[in-house]
Order: C-alpha cells, then structure tokens, then sequence
C-alpha cells in the first residue's frame, strides 16, 4: 500500500532519516517539526499514517494522537520516543490511545520502522475496507433496491428532521400519497417484471422535478410517499396534477406493448404543529377518496385547508 505519511518531529536529523527511508518505499512523505502545523495539515489533506515524537513543542506527542483518532480513528499513528522517554508509562498512554506501534530514538536499524509502518498501514486498510462495507451496508438497509428510493423506515428518519425544522419556523409542510392504480390486475396480466418496472417508471417520474428540499419515499406495493417542506396545499396540488398527467402521458411500454399506468393522489398540509404521521394519515384518506372518485385523479384531505 502507497501510502501518505505525515511526520511530525522537531528533530531535524530523524525527520531526514524518515523522509529517505519511507520515500525509498514509494510513500509520499510531509514532514513539519510543528505539532500544531501538522494538525492543521491533516484537517486539509488525507493522510493514512501520523509518525510523531513523543516530546514536542507546544504539544506532547500523546496529544497529537488524541486528536488524531478524534479527527479520524482509522488513521494509524506510530509513537517515537526518546531515549529520556521511553517509559512503561508512556508506551502504555499510547497504545491505550490507540496507538499503532511505540518506537524509540535511536533506532537500531530501519526495519524495526518498515515493519512497524507496514502494519500500521495494514490495519488502516483493513479499517478502510471495514467502514466501506459498513457505509454499502447503511446504504442497502435505507434504500429500496428496485427504485433506488428511500425505504418506509429511512424515509421517516428523515422526515422527522425536516418537521422538526417546519414547526420551528412555522412554515408551510405538505405530503402527497402517490398510489398506483390497478397494480395488481398490472402483475397479473404482464407479470410481476412489468410491475417491477412500472414502479421504476412511476418512481422515475415523480422524481424528475422533485426539488432538492422534497423527500420521496417507497412505502411498499405500489404506494409512494413525497413530502414537500414549505409548501402549501393549493401549490400541492398542482404539482400533484403535473406528475399525474405526466405519469398518464408517458406512454409505457413492456416488451414492446402498450401498457397503461396511471396514479391517484392524497394530498395534506399543515403549517407549524404537525406529525408525520398524521400527515400520511390524512393523505392516505384522501388516496383512498381518490380511488372511489375512479382512480387517476387528486384529492385533498378534508382535514386541510386550501387557500381560495
């Protein structure tokens, strides 16, 4: 692994030690003797390894490790120290910090720090490798694999926040319940494939002008739902209705055949003092008004109120 190595030590001579020998394996080496000036470095740059002194101008080397894991734990840090510090105790502070390895001036021969710097940078790999697995795992758990849109659950979370900030400043809020008419007639005269697609194609459409404050969910079946903060209902439902002849207009197709695919809207809104729930609620007994009112069409809650 080619690795970015930051060394932070006010002695000259072991710095030009560790900028030959770590340049020599092909690492790109940044060396300051200013422990503060190293940690502003790694705020702007990527490093993989920190190697600093123990005994250091304005901050002790114990001190820089601590920032260091609190910056980014996965950042490996190699302790040198002294022949005046080379302690029990100091070596015990270290690698209770999360030090990688504890060395000590001078050193007896260069492989003593290649080893200790290759397994330094193995464990930051591993460490890497760890947390992208993590990340991708997040990313599955909160995003429906057919239509790349949030889940029920993730959809929530964020909602939550959004409503948090709407009820503080009392603004506008509106949800839009968007359900697929027919579905299951869909599945089973094409096939669940056609439905599956049917649901990208539906997802795909409301989010082409979905704003980058809008928060569009998939609640399962055939049922989407799209928050729109500072909204008011009126202007909900006017976007509701583009979408709706859009989606209508849109022309799908499945293995070269016509299909047609069309949606119903529930419309609520409030302003301040709301919960999602019942917002979802409210839209939900509206989607189902739309459905008796023969599907392809919006309603509005009639616990909302729309401006005249």
């Amino acid at each position: 692994m080619i690795a970015n190595i930051l060394v932070i030590d006010a002695d000259q001579l072991v710095v030009q030690l560790l900028e030959k020998a770590l340049g020599k394996a092909g690492h790109k080496v940044t060396a300051v003797g200013d422990p503060v000036q190293g940690l502003q470095l790694l705020d702007e740059h990527v490093f993989d390894l920190v190697i600093t002194g123990l005994d250091l101008p304005r901050l002790s080397g114990l001190h820089v490790l601590e920032r260091v894991k609190a910056l980014d734990e996965t950042i490996e840090v190699i302790i040198f120290a002294g022949p005046d510090e080379e302690t029990f105790e100091n070596a015990l502070a270290a690698l209770r910090l999360g030090a990688s390895d504890f060395l000590t001036k001078p050193l007896r021969n260069m492989d003593e720090l290649m080893v200790a710097v290759e397994r330094a940078l193995e464990k930051r790999s591993l460490a890497m490798t760890i947390r992208q697995l993590n990340q991708n795992l997040e990313r599955m758990s909160n995003t429906d694999f057919l239509t790349g849109l949030p889940t029920r659950r993730y959809f929530l979370e964020r909602v939550s926040i959004e409503l948090r900030r709407t009820r503080r400043h009392k603004k506008h809020v509106s949800c839009l319940m968007i359900d697929i008419d027919h579905l299951d007639q869909i599945n089973k005269t094409y096939g669940r494939p056609c439905g599956d697609q049917v649901l990208v194609y539906v997802a795909r459409e409301v989010m082409k002008d979905r704003r980058i404050t809008d928060i569009l969910g998939r609640f399962g079946g055939g049922v989407f739902v799209l928050l729109l903060p500072e909204t008011r209902p009126e202007q909900a439902v006017t976007a509701a209705e583009k979408i709706r002849q859009a989606i209508e207009a849109g022309g799908f197709t499945f293995g070269g055949q016509p299909v047609e695919v069309t949606v119903r809207f529930g419309v609520s809104g409030a302003q301040g003092a709301t919960t999602i729930t019942d917002l979802i609620a409210q839209a939900e007994q509206a989607a189902n008004e739309a459905r008796q009112a023969g599907r392809n069409c919006v309603r509005v809650s009639a616990a909302t109120a729309l401006s005249s």
